[in-house]
């Protein structure tokens, strides 16, 4: 296996008739659609205020305008000038500068009304175009699909507005021998690169199902502009189901991916594809804002490095193979490029979005509509995306199996044993459509691609062959728990992702938790009773510490020997508990119940607010501290949600909920400790510290706030402070600890 297992097999980790040149665009040349709407949608935040003005009569203008869901696309409009949307009450909806070229985009309209696009220069409005009917987001006619065939190879999928997508095809035969059961991977990568050297192309086939795999608009070869997550992507991926599905040599299509396309997974579902048969989403997030503001505060380490690297990729041949594709001839690819210059600036756009909106509500896919099968996987510690997935799991009302497996470790652990062996068997039973396990021969290749990506040999148990028919099989899966928590990665193989022991559950968060509440006290120790006095402990928050990671060379972390670089918080109140004088197995989100004032820190400037961390850790008992999970929270978004529950206290995230602190006001400030699954045993003791946000994930830094502050966490009395812990005591993990370094995803230092 090549090198690049890492980059390709690992499902593209973090760790997202056709358009050619001018003379043959797919663009329609009419003006407005007749494609009807069958919901109405909110207008998103537009770059300028709205503007509402009296109907005028202006010159006529031809435009040539591409009606899509939420956005036109406008062409040989003059460049310099600004165009206007308007609502049939004249009420602006949306604006774009005209480019250089002559075309624009205008974004973040509603959806089923007629427009107004109004031609503005120096502010001025100069002339109109004829009303556009925005379509809705119904799907074309059947024969849309029907009529276009994809072969083995590179092909262009034309999405419902015109818009090509590059997408490439592998069979595991010829298609004559066909249909094959099928998996999509979509994202903002390079799937559809045709020179990749992608060994999951021929992993996949070998399994006997066909794979293709597509880009987003505005990435690659594909048409249209980028914008991350935006949910017109969500469309274009239920038109490349319904394409796909439509193929001769396809039957059940489902998708598969880590990370970026297995985020899109959950978007494309969420449109409900009448085709799509699977997902199987891992290592994702449940929201946008989860990742770039954890707890309210700027992720300016993963959260920004991310976006930009997206960006850059999205611009026009940001991909390499898309300028090697057009120097081989690929006129089409090389006119897809022509909208790139419209790319949203997603560093921007973000920074000037700290707050839950309508706009980040639109880039979460509305998971109660998926309606397939669904398979979800990811690590407690992931150190890109984060450990708060599990929340997806209380909203997948409509799907009729969801099977979630859950551990501690890393982005790529999906291709752990744990999982992967699980992951081929719901593929085999939903989309295969087949009981049987897997023969020795592709044992062997998946056992010998698992070692290039983890650095050494992993055992893979292989996939079980399901006694009885398909039917029978499905019902005794279904039957089984719908929960599995592996635990303790690393501890048979320090480092690897091999779970020592596991358990199931019927649901998330476990119904067998037994709340455990611990009180803080002033002499630094968490004990099961709240002390009947008053007391305080410190610390000073120190902005620095925001850009400080748990990880000394980043390359080393997929790695069995990872370099993991765990440093002490410069300032910190700490509590400890007793000595466990029993295993304690903990499985599950927990909070932090903290009574917080802040005063001026070391600049002397009044504090109104502060940004805060809590770490949960073991230590030992040899005296090792083990990291566990993390926390944080700016206190002025400590207003919960609706949903927020005793053990997950989930921020609104709203700017209307800010709560600003006055100088040494006390204030209840839960924080929510991101989801965990730990084992506690006899000699060794938690730990809890408060303190400045950093120096607690590999890739996750945070625009701390600049301004120091003194944060006084209150114990005893009225203003009792402890930590609320998710007990599951009907568990009996293994006696034998597991020692300082061991488990996957989890520093440990002395």
């Amino acid at each position: 296996m090549s090198s690049r297992w890492l980059h390709c097999v690992v499902a593209t980790a973090l760790c997202v008739g056709a358009c050619t040149d001018g003379s043959n665009q797919s663009f329609s040349t009419t003006s407005a659609s007749t494609t009807s709407a069958t919901s109405a949608t909110t207008a998103l935040p537009t770059t300028a205020p709205p503007t509402t003005l009296p109907p005028t009569t202006l010159p006529p203008v031809g435009l040539e305008i591409v009606p899509s869901f939420q956005q036109l696309t406008v062409l040989e409009a003059e460049p310099g000038t600004e165009l206007v949307a308007f609502d049939p009450d004249h009420r602006e909806v949306g604006r774009s500068d005209v480019a250089d070229d002559g075309s624009a985009i205008v974004r973040g309209l509603p959806t089923g009304i007629e427009v107004e696009l109004e031609v503005w220069q120096d502010g001025a409005a100069v002339a109109a175009a004829p009303p556009v009917q925005l379509p809705g987001d119904s799907p074309p006619a059947a024969d849309h699909y029907e009529q276009q065939r994809l072969e083995a190879g590179f092909n262009y999928i034309t999405v419902r507005d015109g818009t090509t997508l590059s997408a490439y095809v592998s069979l595991p035969g010829l298609a004559s021998a066909g249909p094959y059961p099928t998996l999509v991977e979509y994202s903002g990568y390079s799937p559809s690169d045709p020179n990749a050297d992608d060994p999951g192309r021929f992993l996949i086939t070998s399994l006997g199902y066909a794979l293709v795999q597509v880009n987003v608009r505005g990435t690659g070869c594909s048409g249209g502009s980028f914008d991350a997550f935006e949910p017109i992507q969500g469309l274009d991926g239920y038109d490349v189901i319904e394409t796909v599905a439509a193929q001769a040599w396809s039957s059940n299509v489902a998708m598969y991916g880590i990370s970026y396309p297995g985020i899109m997974q959950l978007h494309v579902a969420a449109t409900a594809p009448p085709s799509l048969a699977a997902i199987a989403p891992l290592s994702v997030i449940d929201s946008v804002e989860s990742v770039l503001y954890p707890g309210g505060i700027y992720n300016n380490g993963f959260g920004e490095t991310w976006s930009a690297q997206v960006t850059e990729r999205a611009q026009a041949f940001g991909q390499s193979w898309t300028k090697q594709r057009v120097e081989a001839g690929d006129t089409q690819c090389d006119g897809n490029q022509e909208l790139r210059v419209h790319n949203p600036d997603l560093i921007q756009r973000i920074k000037e979005t700290p707050f839950r909106n309508e706009l980040t509500t639109s880039r979460s896919p509305e998971i109660a509509n998926i309606a397939v099968p669904v398979f979800l996987a990811g690590a407690w510690q992931d150190e890109q995306t984060g450990g708060r997935f599990p929340a997806l799991l209380g909203h997948f009302d409509s799907a009729p199996v969801v099977r979630a497996h859950l551990y501690n470790g890393l982005h790529v652990d999906p291709l752990g044993p744990s999982v992967l062996g699980p992951l081929v068997e719901f593929y085999n039973l939903y989309v295969g459509e087949t009981t049987e396990g897997l023969d020795v021969v592709t044992r062997l290749l998946i056992g010998a691609g698992l070692s290039t990506v983890f650095g050494e040999s992993v055992p893979f148990p292989g996939v079980p062959t399901r006694q009885g028919t398909l039917a029978e099989a499905r019902a005794e899966y279904e039957a089984e728990p719908s929960v599995l928590v592996f635990f303790e990665l690393g501890a048979t193989q320090p480092q690897l992702p091999v779970s020592r022991f596991s358990a199931t559950f019927d649901q998330w968060p476990p119904s067998e938790v037994e709340p455990l509440r611990l009180h803080l006290t002033d002499a630094g120790r968490m004990r099961s009773e709240a002390p009947s006095s008053a007391g305080i402990r410190s610390f000073t928050t120190d902005p620095e510490e925001g850009s400080g990671v748990t990880i000394g060379d980043l390359s080393t972390i997929w790695t069995n020997d990872p370099d993991w670089q765990w440093a002490r918080p410069s300032s910190a109140a700490v509590f400890t508990s007793d000595r466990f004088e029993d295993e304690a197995v903990f499985v599950g989100p927990a909070s932090a119940d903290l009574y917080l004032s802040v005063s001026a820190g070391d600049d002397g400037e009044v504090a109104d607010d502060a940004d805060v961390e809590v770490t949960l850790s073991e230590i030992d008992s040899n005296g090792d501290e083990i990291y566990i999970q993390t926390g944080w929270l700016r206190l002025s978004r400590r207003t919960l949600e609706d949903d927020a529950t005793e053990l997950r206290p989930a921020p609104s995230h709203r700017e209307e909920d800010v709560d600003l602190l006055t100088d040494g006001e006390v204030v209840l400030a839960r924080i929510e400790i991101l989801p965990f699954a730990h084992v506690i045993r006899p000699g060794s003791r938690l730990r809890l510290s408060v303190d400045t946000p950093g120096r607690s994930k590999p890739q996750w830094t945070f625009a701390v706030l600049d301004q120091t502050a003194d944060v006084s966490v209150h114990t005893g009395g009225t203003s009792a402070s402890s930590i609320l812990l998710p007990l599951v005591p009907s568990l009996d993990p293994p006696n034998q600890p597991v020692g300082c370094g061991r488990l996957r995803g989890q520093p440990c230092r002395s």
